[in-house]
């Protein structure tokens, strides 16, 4: 990626989710060895990445997660983009509809799907979605490890129409599953797996101090 061409990939953080899994306790308000909430470390993590500008979703608790996550923001980067998903209750999907349309709204090339209790996900590896993405615009990049898919996921910007149209809580597994040559893999680690939604699982982020 060069000046003349600037990224103008925005990454969506989904973040709307009731958090059924860690009840009572909101998995993204759940604070790391530093004291750092979960959500921070994520946002953070993309914002010091290639993207051109982060969508935040917000549905569940929007205000606590909000509140979490601000005074925890880095100033060299430009403010988060927040949304609302008024149908966040209607799974993953709703969610990803909104992101989707604040990237399309503003005009973006490419989609670039987070989950916001994924903070172990590498700066680096975004860098690698991107450039990847820049350098032959595939209609979607994924990572794989040990055989396996993970997060996050990148969409160019073609896919949006059909993007918008999914429903339920799958979000783009199907789609993604009928995708043929279009469809560019990248090797990654072990963290494109390393989710936090159990209780046990948030235990251990407790101990973490994962940098960014």
């Amino acid at each position: 990626m060069t000046p003349a061409t600037p990224c103008t990939t925005d990454a969506i953080v989904l973040a709307a989710g009731l958090s059924r899994r860690t009840s009572p306790r909101h998995k993204l308000l759940a604070r790391d060895a530093n004291g750092r909430p979960m959500i921070a470390t994520t946002v953070r993590r993309i914002q010091a990445s290639a993207v051109r500008r982060t969508i935040i979703v917000l549905g569940h608790r929007a205000r606590e997660i909000h509140d979490a996550l601000m005074p925890w923001l880095d100033a060299r980067h430009p403010p988060p983009l927040l949304v609302h998903a008024p149908d966040h209750t209607h799974g993953l999907s709703a969610s990803l509809r909104t992101g989707i349309g604040a990237a399309r709204a503003g005009h973006a090339g490419a989609a670039l799907i987070c989950l916001g209790d994924m903070p172990l996900v590498p700066t680096g590896l975004l860098d690698r979605m991107i450039a990847a993405h820049d350098g032959s615009h595939p209609s979607a990049v994924t990572v794989h490890h040990g055989g396996r898919r993970g997060h996050p996921v990148l969409w160019d910007e073609r896919m949006f129409p059909e993007l918008l149209r999914l429903g339920g809580d799958r979000g783009a597994r199907d789609l993604l599953h009928r995708m043929g040559p279009d469809l560019l893999r990248l090797p990654a680690g072990p963290e494109i797996h390393e989710d936090f939604d159990t209780p046990e699982r948030l235990e251990r982020f407790s101990t973490l101090s994962p940098a960014s």
